[in-house]
């Protein structure tokens, strides 16, 4: 098990923002269903799975935490029932943080950005899209100075405009995910991000990396934690898992099964997904694992996509 002095600081960049608790009261009951969606098209977004995955949670009020949130699907599908008693929000990715930051805490000037860069947008010709959507892409922040508002729009455009909403970094931790060339894509989505404004709040989020989740299990006082990590690869060509600059490597996996384990110690419910395959099988052999079924879209070739086994391992009965 790492111990915190063990867990690798993070750049003065991705400490920027750090444990952010939301305004309100992080104790503040959160039971009151509000009804929203994610704004974020990701790639193993969990929306089409949550019948399936509910099947695995434990009923009744959550202290929810989440570790690699994402699109953040099972976050809000809880939430629209009223299950969320508290939350925390994590990921290592400091634009998905800033994205939800800057959602729950300044809606208004969000929408305001993303419309002006859908009016420059879809106001262009094919050959301008493009060339702005590129642009857009250049601009890196930290090569170009962005306030957290024009940082979260940045990444909102991008992320519907590029192929697929794929969002992929290098391992610099540039983006680099190709334009998608739609006919109207949906940019603003000023409903989406107003119910989902509304659903953030009272939530604490945190940036920073998975080994920390047993302290912050501890001092969040949580009792269920839900785990997606960039999947294993079931073999050298399905490997991608590039979401946030480099790779999650086998050990990172194994230290994740650490991680889970610690959880367990301490008494905290999870649930975590993965691909299904030895090598996960074997890491979470001490625990029930679960099979369930997902729809694979994202293939350069169509007859690759359709449905593909998971596992959905969790430590309670």
């Amino acid at each position: 098990m790492h111990t915190a002095s063990q867990i690798q600081p993070l750049s003065p960049r991705d400490r920027a923002i750090g444990l952010d608790i939301a305004r309100e009261d992080p104790g503040a009951a959160l039971e009151r269903p509000v009804q929203a969606s994610p704004f974020l098209k990701w790639v193993g977004g969990k929306g089409k799975l949550i019948g399936q995955l509910e099947r695995h949670i434990p009923q009744g009020s959550l202290r929810y935490g989440e570790v690699f949130t994402g699109g953040g699907a099972l976050f809000f599908h809880l939430r629209s029932q009223g299950r969320v008693q508290h939350a925390l929000l994590g990921d290592r990715s400091l634009d998905i943080v800033n994205a939800l930051t800057v959602v729950r805490d300044q809606p208004g000037a969000l929408i305001s950005e993303l419309r002006g860069h859908e009016l420059a947008y879809l106001s262009s010709d094919a050959e301008g899209r493009a060339e702005y959507f590129y642009w857009m892409r250049s601009r890196h922040p930290a090569e170009v100075e962005q306030s957290d508002v024009q940082r979260a729009a940045r990444m909102l455009f991008l992320n519907r405009t590029c192929f697929n909403g794929l969002w992929r970094e290098n391992a610099s931790g540039r983006f680099n995910s190709p334009h998608g060339r739609y006919e109207k894509p949906a940019i603003t989505q000023e409903p989406r991000l107003r119910a989902a404004s509304q659903a953030l709040q009272g939530v604490a989020l945190v940036q920073t990396d998975f080994r920390a989740w047993p302290q912050l299990a501890r001092d969040h006082g949580l009792d269920f934690v839900y785990l997606d990590p960039p999947y294993h690869p079931l073999n050298a060509t399905s490997s991608f898992n590039a979401y946030s600059g480099g790779s999650f490597s086998a050990q990172s996996q194994a230290d994740l099964a650490e991680v889970c384990g610690e959880l367990d110690r301490m008494g905290v419910r999870w649930l975590l997904s993965n691909s299904d395959c030895p090598f996960i099988r074997d890491l979470y052999g001490r625990w029930q694992i679960d099979t369930v079924w997902a729809a694979r879209a994202v293939n350069c070739k169509a007859e690759s996509r359709g449905e593909v086994r998971e596992v959905a391992v969790r430590n309670w009965k």
